[in-house]
């Protein structure tokens, strides 16, 4: 998709313009699609609802138009039940994702379901490839400069171990969710390769490692955005666990240019939940909304970098 900077030269000045292109989409789709904070609806795929905490196949569509064009390749690490997969696939994109959870990897390879189709889906043949494995070991599956881009949503290290006690226990007599009627995700496996068996400081670890791994085997303008949502760890005595801002240092770290942040809108699907009382001395907004981190990988030649 792009050339070694030295080589630009050597093009027309009509092959420069389509080398520059990012996506088929006309100006007006290109506005509509560029509102910093966004709500993506629509149904739900009876295996995300399985998994508890997919982001809908919407939000993955419209990324993928965003920063790619038909016949690119597209790669999520963290596939889970293939939503990105399946938003590529019906987009006219080729994709490859990497899941650690062979229960998540049966219901991605069940295909697109029925709910996730629309008449303005692309009806062209791709190639989809979904791998059991570790995402830190995408280099024994894929070389360097090849990916076009990388959309994914990791889990958060042990957060779902540590806390389903205090935040889904039916016995535990000051849990505030216990009238809010929430389906809250579960921890996804037992695996200790798993991101979502980490230790924070292990967490952190791996994720500098698979951003490194991601980088190399982007291309050069390749975009990589994470789908991350800030929240309290309460049981730690921490008020405010901010990820997003986490996810952009260690991407830094790798290479990665931060340049934007989408917030996706979720109030409409989250109950509100009354966090303290009246005579509570602190006051808790509900989190209700994710957060797109979006990263780019330098071309050759451009000087873009992260702020201090």
């Amino acid at each position: 998709m792009t050339k070694p900077w030295k080589e630009y030269n050597k093009l027309t000045s009509i092959q420069l313009e389509k080398l520059h292109e990012l996506n088929d989409l006309n100006g007006s789709k290109w506005a509509q699609m560029s509102k910093s904070v966004q709500k993506f609806n629509g149904g739900i795929a009876k295996k995300r609802k399985e998994h508890g905490a997919a982001f809908p196949i919407s939000l993955a569509k419209q990324l993928i138009e965003i920063f790619t064009q038909k016949g690119d390749l597209v790669l999520d690490p963290f596939l889970g039940v293939g939503t990105t997969t399946d938003a590529a696939q019906l987009l006219g994109r080729d994709s490859i994702g990497f899941e650690i959870n062979k229960n998540f990897i049966k219901l991605a390879k069940q295909g697109i379901d029925k709910i996730d189709r629309s008449k303005d889906d692309f009806n062209e043949e791709t190639k989809e490839e979904i791998i059991h494995d570790n995402c830190l070991n995408i280099k024994k599956y894929i070389k360097n400069n090849s990916i076009d881009f990388v959309l994914t949503s990791p889990p958060y290290f042990n957060l779902l171990n540590n806390t389903i006690d205090v935040f889904g226990g039916t016995n535990y007599k000051k849990n505030i969710y216990n009238s809010s009627k929430r389906s809250l995700a579960k921890p996804y496996s037992t695996d200790p390769q798993d991101f979502g068996n980490l230790k924070w400081e292990d967490f952190c670890k791996n994720v500098t490692q698979l951003m490194t791994i991601l980088f190399d085997v982007s291309k050069a303008g390749t975009y990589n955005v994470w789908i991350v949502r800030d929240f309290r760890d309460m049981q730690n005595k921490i008020p405010y666990v901010n990820l997003h801002n986490k996810i952009v240092e260690l991407a830094s770290k790798a290479g990665w240019i931060l340049t934007d942040i989408v917030i996706w809108d979720q109030t409409d699907q989250r109950h509100l939940v009354k966090l303290g009382g009246k005579k509570s001395r602190r006051f808790y907004f509900n989190i209700g909304h994710s957060y797109a981190v979006i990263l780019r990988k330098n071309i050759e030649g451009e000087k873009f970098t992260n702020s201090n």
